[in-house]
């Protein structure tokens, strides 16, 4: 990694680390003679990407590419990795006087979102969502960390499905363990908390954001959300036209949780899980139901003037980073989602900003506690 580096910083010269170029390690090769570049991050995507324009012959070398499909691939933004994994798709273009190739690159966590899980057993117990997640990626030569402790959640059943993907089964890990998982610039990936750091500096308008786009919606909220037993009298007993009440408040429970932003009356009912005592979880869960909900629909698109922020770190998903608007009003949001553009009409980086509730993973029950409910059920 370090000889990359001083190759990088040979070639881009004093400041290398803040630069803006972007140079790709395609196999053995160092390219850099682009015609555009466009590099999308985030919390919720995987894998990363990045669709490369790139010209045959490479101006600085001399020599004319040759890039193959599942060639090893790194991204780097001045001196900083951003991205780790595999060429996807290779396009050629030629005519007589020119010979141009686009590229998709992908992350290493591509293997995890496309192939089987593999396991020598389905059935785990008394384990950790960490440890399964890091087994489940070994196939692909894909480490699993932990930012603070991350993952670190004790499961004492957990069972993998056969036809399920490697992303699917960590996907589900992270809901018992509640906590975020995305890709890393090295190819691996990190459980996190929501907004593991914060940024030096954020966004403002009028300096360093060109363009604004903030959405207020009510859709998908609603001014009451109430957990709902799951029993035999919901499926068997026929509704009692004289006690409708009645019947609704014994199959309530008291988990209940209000959107005060929703003035006309627009209830949901949701199932609760079997076995939780005292309705902690589904307490949780009908809080983060309006919680998320009330994020979801106040996101923030917006085009910046560059790529990095005013201490040159590059922008990164799942960071804090402030927002002031035009009023001078500074408020915390989450990086969620990233497109770094590289063409003839400048360098500019797309944000997509939320509230830090709208990327709170769901709160579900252990499967030991509903097992043993189900059990107790059944006998």
């Amino acid at each position: 990694m370090s000889g990359v580096i001083s190759q990088i910083e040979s070639l881009l010269g004093y400041g290398a680390a803040s630069s803006d170029n972007v140079v790709a390690i395609i196999g053995n090769q160092m390219v850099t003679g682009w015609t555009d570049v466009t590099i999308r991050v985030g919390v919720e995507i995987m894998p990363w990407t990045a669709d490369l324009g790139i010209t045959a012959y490479q101006p600085l070398s001399g020599a004319t590419l040759a890039i193959n499909e599942g060639d090893t691939a790194q991204i780097y933004l001045g001196s900083t990795l951003m991205i780790t994994g595999y060429v996807v798709m290779v396009a050629e273009q030629k005519s007589a006087d020119s010979h141009s190739i686009h590229v998709q690159i992908a992350s290493k966590s591509m293997d995890l979102v496309d192939c089987a899980a593999e396991f020598s057993t389905y059935q785990m117990n008394s384990t950790n969502a960490l440890a399964i997640a890091r087994r489940v990626s070994q196939f692909a030569g894909i480490e699993v960390s932990s930012i603070d402790g991350a993952g670190e959640t004790d499961i004492q059943q957990f069972s993998v499905i056969l036809t399920e993907t490697a992303y699917e089964v960590i996907e589900r890990l992270a809901r018992l363990a509640g906590v975020l998982f995305y890709d890393r610039p090295d190819g691996n990936v990190v459980m996190s908390r929501v907004g593991s750091a914060r940024m030096g500096s954020g966004f403002t308008m009028g300096r360093n954001v060109e363009s604004c786009t903030r959405v207020r919606s009510m859709a998908g909220r609603y001014s009451s959300i109430i957990g709902i037993l799951q029993s035999t009298a919901l499926l068997f007993t026929e509704p009692n036209e004289k006690d409708y009440v009645g019947q609704m408040e014994a199959v309530s429970s008291s988990a209940k949780a209000t959107d005060p932003g929703i003035t006309r009356n627009r209830p949901m009912l949701i199932p609760l899980e079997l076995g939780d005592a005292e309705y902690k979880v589904a307490k949780q869960r009908v809080q983060w139901e309006v919680n998320r909900r009330w994020g979801r629909s106040r996101p923030i698109t917006l085009t910046a003037d560059g790529w990095r922020d005013l201490y040159g770190a590059l922008w990164t998903p799942n960071t804090i980073a402030p927002f002031m608007d035009e009023n001078g009003t500074s408020t915390d949001y989450v990086i969620g989602e990233l497109v770094f553009h590289k063409g003839p009409d400048g360098t500019r980086a797309d944000v997509v900003l939320m509230p830090p509730d709208a990327y709170q993973p769901e709160p579900i029950l252990l499967p030991v506690a509903s097992n043993k409910a189900a059990q107790a059920l059944n006998s």
